[in-house]
């Protein structure tokens, strides 16, 4: 009996972990915001824990492939999940295809950043501000395509809102990401995007839907400063799979909070866009909570048609 219990493999605890590898797995494409974020945390993280950090990319279904595939992982910390609120409050409350639970399934680690949802345009049919935007749409009557980087996200979200408000009859097509939604307006093949803000944006975008201007970009306008009453933000955050031991959440937490507090790395996220939240797990589990009450209702009247 000794032997068979020497022989099996126990639980991690903080006092040998992390004694490999740790993955941080992204549930969207490469570039963009997301992977600036992984790359950066990635990095610090690294250091301070004594174990490569690597970060893994893992599309598709609109990020809940990746999210599912940490949702079955084993809890011992290593394998994590950098996500989004598309996936953690969005697509629960839109799909009922979704099978798994935010709360139950995942061991929140850290609220990391928020950055708003930006406007972005065609810049071929010459529209600079949102006036000139709902002047564009009456030549078309009323009729654009506008591409979100996937269903169930705010960028999704925030391009239905949008077009409500704006009496817009939106085509709506998902993408993978927001860096192709640029590449595809620049090219002409779409007239409006609604990715969360981020580098490479400059020669479309013409607001940003956040509830204040962006420090980065201090000459966009808001949407709601357009006359648009619409306030849109992607916050990202790192989990893990369920039933994580306390203990390595909380180095894992610590790690993370002492690269957020660094100057140069708030600093850098102020550069593109990022506010840095930070705070203890608990503080993503209150951000999820108030979250589902305010978009539950707004989901629920906005009726969205998951065939588009």
């Amino acid at each position: 009996m000794t032997a068979l219990l020497g022989g099996a493999p126990r639980p991690a605890s903080a006092e040998d972990w992390p004694a490999r590898p740790i993955t941080l797995v992204i549930a969207s494409t490469a570039g963009g915001m997301m992977e600036l974020i992984a790359r950066s945390l990635a990095q610090d993280m690294s250091a301070s824990l004594g174990q490569p950090v690597v970060v893994e990319f893992r599309p598709g279904g609109g990020s809940v492939i990746g999210v599912q595939a940490v949702a079955r992982a084993e809890p011992d910390g290593y394998t994590l999940l950098q996500t989004n609120i598309g996936p953690m409050v969005f697509r629960p409350l839109m799909d009922k295809a979704i099978t798994y639970d935010a709360n139950k399934d995942f061991t929140p680690i850290s609220l990391v950043a928020d950055t708003p949802n930006a406007v972005l345009v065609n810049p071929k049919v010459g529209v600079k501000s949102i006036k000139d935007l709902l002047a564009y749409a009456e030549t078309k009557d009323h009729k654009l395509s506008i591409a979100h980087p996937g269903i169930g996200t705010m960028g999704h979200l925030c391009g239905v809102l949008l077009a409500k408000q704006t009496k817009i009859e939106g085509n709506y097509i998902a993408y993978r990401g927001g860096q192709q939604i640029i590449l595809d307006l620049m090219g002409g093949q779409i007239d409006l995007g609604t990715p969360a803000y981020g580098p490479g944006m400059e020669q479309v975008i013409i607001a940003v839907a956040g509830d204040k201007r962006l420090e980065a970009q201090p000459n966009l306008p808001t949407l709601k400063e357009s006359g648009i009453d619409v306030v849109c933000s992607t916050w990202t955050g790192i989990y893990g799979p369920p039933n994580m031991p306390p203990a390595i959440v909380a180095k894992l937490n610590a790690a993370i909070e002492a690269s957020l507090r660094k100057p140069d790395v708030r600093e850098k996220f102020q550069k593109i866009g990022l506010q840095v939240l930070g705070g203890p797990p608990g503080k993503m589990s209150e951000r999820v909570a108030a979250d589902r009450v305010q978009w539950t209702d707004i989901i629920k009247g906005l009726n969205i048609d998951f065939s588009k």
